[in-house]
């Protein structure tokens, strides 16, 4: 069955949402020495083995034509659910104009139910220092977000293998796992979730999606470990235009105040289901 979010996303501030699903993520460093120190391009390059272009010739592999990711083994599920268009997506993510989006399928399968990976760090010499010498040294960080429902380590050791399995121009890689953390599926059936979605709808005025996010929060997995049958519900006082993350990052009265409203009604709410239930919430 596909992994799904029963209803849409939303990207602007008004519309609540309770977000039900995180992809997992996990990083791995590779590295490539070929030389001792650099050497005229001049005089040996063609032969000298050129390190950052065995580099890149590795990281070409990790995706398709298409800029699907082409490791095998990672998880990805279509998406049933309906998510941002593109035009939404295009202009939270900043987009340039002209250029495409990459990987094939829904918005929703790329960015929550399918796996990607991202080159987040090079160590490579700059443009504006570069000299004319072959690159003895070329050192890349990559981000693999995964299937909520894939085991982190999995996930992590496709990465790796793949990279390990690859010897472009026959110079062998040296491929680090870093830090792990799973991704996070709600059950969303519970007296919480009905609460909140009567809360919600009282603050804002309208009813609850269900959403799912791209993103990873350990303390979310840390609780659903320590505490199973718990109920974990997940909003806030931000929307998709809110620049999370950035340093320009806002927050508006508007939703902070829904947020709060919503919060003491949840809490009311959820208080008079548990006495409903005989205590048994």
């Amino acid at each position: 069955m596909p992994w799904s979010s029963p209803t849409s996303a939303t990207s602007a501030p008004g519309p609540p949402t309770l977000t039900t699903g995180l992809r997992g993520a996990c990083e791995v460093v590779v590295e490539v020495r070929t030389l001792d120190e650099p050497r005229h391009s001049g005089a040996f390059g063609g032969a000298a083995p050129d390190a950052l272009l065995v580099l890149l010739k590795a990281l070409g592999t990790l995706h398709d034509v298409h800029g699907d990711v082409a490791v095998e083994g990672l998880r990805r599920e279509g998406w049933s659910g309906t998510t941002y268009t593109e035009e939404e997506f295009r202009s939270l993510a900043g987009v340039c104009e002209g250029v495409p989006l990459i990987g094939s399928g829904s918005l929703g399968e790329r960015l929550w139910s399918g796996p990607a990976i991202t080159v987040i760090g090079l160590d490579a010499p700059s443009v504006e220092h570069a000299a004319s010498a072959v690159v003895p040294y070329a050192r890349a960080k990559l981000n693999l977000r995964f299937h909520p429902r894939q085991d982190p380590k999995e996930a992590q050791a496709r990465l790796v293998e793949h990279l390990r399995s690859l010897k472009p121009f026959g110079v062998p890689l040296t491929v680090t796992p870093g830090d792990t953390g799973p991704g996070y599926e709600a059950a969303t059936g519970g007296p919480a979730y009905r609460a909140a979605l009567t809360a919600l709808k009282e603050a804002w005025g309208t009813d609850a999606s269900y959403v799912a996010t791209g993103g990873s929060i350990p303390l979310v997995n840390g609780l659903a470990e320590a505490v199973p049958e718990a109920e974990v519900l997940l909003f806030g006082a931000q929307d998709g235009m809110c620049n999370l993350h950035a340093p320009n990052e806002r927050v508006l009265l508007s939703e902070l105040r829904n947020t709060v409203v919503a919060l003491c009604a949840f809490v009311r709410e959820y208080a008079a289901g548990f006495q409903i239930e005989g205590g048994a919430a």
